[in-house]
């Protein structure tokens, strides 16, 4: 879902989404319902819980900025490089919450946040920088973060982490809180860009890239918005012991491409740019949540990055008109992954040209 660009957009797709996290919550006994490990160590009282207290956080800012204080953003004694260790104190200070108690309360934040939303004019939703507390964001994206964005995340985190329970035996999950829940891209988490496997041999077969020349121009502007932002690129080379054969030509990127001294390379050797790479850790040292992911090719390693960026907790934008391959039906497979990924809650889906990497980080 790309982000909402009005204030009809931003309150119909909290509304839409809220509506189905209630279908889908409705399905769960309330023993299920407190089962541990459905994302890391939390069950689904403990994902409503987490909505909950973002939402309860949002309109603390909001409020107090009104009244002309400065509020600590995100909480006191926290900056937006430790999400980690916030997510995981509301986790612990919550834990003993009644499930009646969350779900009512949530259903009343959420109404209530919605109120607020449509009673603030486009100008006020989505000028950025229009509040002192919000930084150059706007108001709006702070809602989509702590509501749309958000229950869609957390519609897939208890789809996946449900889907294989059988009996009273629930699935084995990881032991760790996910570290990034919210839109942090919006929110105060870093960004980077993952460029992944533009080498010269994809160029080269006997079917063309679909619609080569956009896509390099797509992808030579995201790497130059990113440079001027100072933001990280991460170039990602592909190699098989039969083909993109690492050293040769055929793995060397595509020459219209001239990557800056600063820049990152990571080398794979399967489709999930993630496995058995060096490449989380990178991020993880760069303080990096959210994920700008383009290249080739959609359906193999382009969707497989989306996939596994998703499942270790950032948020991730697929560029929708920066990924391309040669398959005959090429233009209906990019239609096909970009529904797929972004219906399914792994990816937010933004054009070239949406794509904002914020301000220069100066630090």
């Amino acid at each position: 879902m790309p982000i909402p660009t009005n204030k009809q957009q931003l309150l119909d797709e909290a509304q839409k989404k809220y509506e189905a996290l209630g279908r889908q919550v409705a399905s769960f006994t309330p023993e299920e319902m407190v089962r541990p490990g459905v994302i890391g160590a939390w069950s689904i009282k403990d994902i409503l819980v987490h909505l909950l207290e973002w939402q309860t956080m949002l309109m603390g800012w909001y409020e107090a900025g009104l009244r002309g204080e400065t509020p600590a953003v995100p909480a006191e004694g926290y900056d937006w490089n430790q999400l980690p260790a916030l997510n995981q104190a509301i986790y612990e200070r919550c834990q003993d919450a009644a499930l009646d108690d969350v779900r009512s309360q949530l259903d009343a934040s959420h109404r209530h946040m919605l109120d607020v939303v449509a009673s603030l004019s486009e100008e006020e939703l989505f000028t950025p920088g229009r509040y002192a507390w919000i930084g150059t964001n706007t108001l709006a994206s702070y809602v989509d973060s702590c509501a749309g964005a958000h229950y869609r995340w957390a519609l897939t985190g208890i789809r996946r982490g449900t889907k294989v329970w059988s009996g009273e035996t629930p699935a084995a999950k990881p032991a760790e809180i996910p570290a990034a829940v919210v839109n942090t891209g919006v929110m105060g988490g870093k960004p980077a860009l993952l460029i992944i496997d533009v080498q010269r041999e994809l160029f080269q077969k006997s079917l063309p890239i679909y619609d080569e020349d956009r896509l390099l121009a797509n992808i030579r502007l995201l790497a130059d918005k990113a440079h001027a932002a100072h933001v990280p690129v991460f170039w990602v080379q592909h190699s098989t012991e039969k083909t993109l054969v690492e050293g040769t030509d055929g793995w060397k990127l595509h020459p219209a491409f001239i990557p800056l001294k600063s820049d990152n390379f990571i080398r794979k050797h399967h489709g999930n740019a993630f496995e058995d790479t060096p490449l989380k850790p990178e991020l993880d040292a760069l303080h990096v949540r959210r994920v700008v992911v383009a290249g080739l090719l959609t359906q193999n390693c382009v969707q497989a990055t989306c996939n596994g960026a998703h499942e270790l907790g950032y948020d991730v934008v697929l560029v929708k008109d920066a990924h391309s391959n040669y398959n005959a039906k090429a233009r209906d497979v990019i239609n096909e992954w970009n529904e797929k990924l972004s219906h399914d809650g792994v990816v937010r889906l933004e054009s070239t040209v949406e794509v904002y990497f914020g301000v220069p980080d100066t630090k």
